[in-house]
């Protein structure tokens, strides 16, 4: 048996597709509030979030801004402190220089002045001769003290002048200086390998070499040829300068005495000097962030090393 199938008008019909074509366009209306007050939230939590990542990356570079300073208020106490015990190392050394250096040469030009005083008419004058003669050796012992304790003020406390500083140019000047004082290098066998352009003081660096070229020919004039080596044995972080000679050398016990201020190893009658060179070599050295230490044994002559950082910041340069 067939069953018969309702038949819907087209009124009806029509009205049904209206009816959801209405609401459809109800959906699609509330569809796009909703997609806009989406899209507006999104825009408001990303400009929420744009703000925040740049107040966090200001507070992230005041972070770091603050502790550079830390680490450089760190370093530059670091130096003071190392300053203020170098001071206090030389203060100490300087009282015994006053006590002992330059009196004992002031005494003998008392001494010696007084006995010329009370004796003028009876002193031969071979011997006034020759006590005018230790009066003015005595004079010229206290006038080269004082000339070092000048300059070690000066490479002390002068503000540096950083600049390249070609130490090839500085050698040969040194070196021709001292083979014009007095024969003082005559017969020097000298031999130098090519030096690295360094950053720093020229005129103090001119003077760390002065003093150590000065001492090797002084310690080595004994030697037949006296040999003096300047080298490069520089490493990758920092520029190593090296003079050896074939001189007396010294007892390597004694090295942690040899950069002190008015430290001498030898006897003063068998070789001149006030023993502030070597000290001054290393406040030059260290003012420039670099290092100092020698290396030797007696009778097989001496190697001193200096060294100097490749790299210096303007904020690492020390005062």
């Amino acid at each position: 048996m067939n069953t018969a199938r309702p038949e819907v008008s087209h009124p009806d019909l029509n009205s049904t597709v209206q009816l959801l074509q209405e609401e459809l366009d109800a959906t699609n209306r509330e569809v796009l509030l909703l997609t806009l007050e989406l899209e507006q939230r999104v825009a408001e939590r990303t400009a929420e979030l744009a703000t925040s990542n740049q107040q966090l990356l200001k507070e992230v570079a005041e972070r770091i801004r603050a502790e550079s300073e830390i680490k450089k208020l760190n370093r530059d106490l670091q130096n003071r402190a190392a300053q203020l015990q170098a001071a206090n190392e030389d203060l100490e050394a300087f009282s015994s220089s006053v006590s002992h250096d330059l009196r004992n040469p002031l005494a003998r030009v008392r001494g010696f002045a007084s006995l010329l005083q009370e004796e003028i008419e009876t002193i031969p004058v071979e011997k006034r001769s020759r006590y005018a003669t230790q009066i003015c050796d005595a004079a010229r012992t206290m006038s080269l003290l004082i000339d070092d304790l000048l300059r070690f003020a000066h490479s002390s406390h002068a503000p540096l002048v950083w600049a390249p500083v070609d130490l090839n140019n500085v050698l040969a000047g040194v070196i021709t200086d001292v083979r014009g004082d007095a024969g003082a290098g005559a017969g020097v066998e000298w031999v130098q390998t090519p030096l690295p352009t360094v950053r720093g003081d020229a005129s103090l660096l001119r003077q760390v070499f002065v003093n150590l070229l000065g001492n090797a020919v002084k310690f080595s004039r004994h030697q037949n040829p006296p040999r003096i080596e300047i080298r490069d044995a520089s490493s990758p972080d920092e520029w190593i300068i090296v003079v050896r000679d074939n001189g007396v050398g010294f007892d390597p016990s004694q090295g942690n005495r040899l950069f002190g201020a008015f430290q001498r190893l030898h006897d003063a009658e068998e070789f001149e000097g006030t023993g502030i060179g070597l000290a001054n070599v290393k406040r030059i050295v260290v003012r420039h962030g670099g290092r100092v230490w020698a290396e030797s044994h007696p009778g097989q002559g001496a190697s001193f090393y200096l060294s100097l950082p490749k790299i210096v910041a303007d904020s690492d340069r020390p005062n």
